[in-house]
């Protein structure tokens, strides 16, 4: 009897245990950031920043502002590395990666070598 109730009692649990883990979702990747608004938000985010790190907010501004993509894509790849950096910087630092990442697709799409070279190259190196 007390056989039958422990056997009944990790079936029951089995079954909750998978129905837990088939039920949880990954969120996936946070949505992209409009291209119009990381210069302000990164400020926004960054604005208590050391120096070093509000100059490579200011680097990814620039050159998002001369359209150079690869330099772009390296710097918001830099600043998602910090150690220190909060959460909430965490996360707007990947919307902004993606956006870029888009924009360096769409100018290798257009024959821009420099852009083909650095998505090569962050393929070869992921």
């Amino acid at each position: 009897m007390l056989s039958r109730i422990l056997q009944i009692a990790c079936f029951a649990s089995s079954i909750i245990l998978v129905g837990l883990v088939g039920c949880s979702r990954d969120p996936g990747p946070p949505p992209a950031i409009a291209v119009e608004q990381i210069p302000a938000e990164l400020d926004k985010s960054f604005k208590t920043a050391k120096q070093e790190i509000k100059n490579l907010v200011g680097k990814i501004t620039s050159a998002l502002q001369t359209k150079d993509y690869p330099a772009a894509y390296d710097a918001v790849q830099a600043l998602g590395t910090l150690p220190d950096a909060s959460q909430s910087q965490r996360v707007l630092t990947a919307r902004a990666a993606l956006t870029i990442y888009s924009l360096l697709q769409a100018a290798q799409a257009q024959g821009d070598e420099n852009a083909a070279a650095a998505i090569r190259y962050h393929q070869a190196t992921k």
